[in-house]
């Protein structure tokens, strides 16, 4: 009789596999870590990094790292809504989303 491994058994390997969306990964971090407030979402800052700052992102490079999401606190929904213009008029179009108080009031994308 030929011993196997359990790994290499499928009849006694099984794994969880569960898909996620960036979305959902989104909004639970907005739940969980800004539950009150204005908040503008940026993905893929590391593409715009530079043309960000000039349009009154204050971020640092070490906040831009891996290329990916960044999440900006802001006073008002009106604020938000005008560094959004100001990164849309500059040129840019990273995907963005607006939340107030843990809810997606916004996006810029098309639909």
């Amino acid at each position: 009789m030929k011993r196997r491994g359990k790994l290499e058994n499928s009849d006694v390997f099984y794994q969880e596999v569960y898909s996620v969306s960036m979305d959902d990964l989104v909004d639970i971090w907005i739940e969980s870590f800004h539950p009150f407030g204005v908040v503008l979402v940026l993905f893929d800052v590391g593409n715009y990094f530079k043309e960000l700052q000039d349009c009154g992102v204050l971020c640092s490079e070490v906040n831009s790292y891996n290329n990916k999401v960044l999440t900006i606190s802001l006073p008002g929904v009106d604020e938000a809504l005008q560094t959004m213009d100001t990164i849309k008029k500059a040129g840019l179009y990273p995907i963005m989303y607006l939340y107030d108080n843990t809810k997606r009031i916004l996006d810029n994308i098309e639909p």
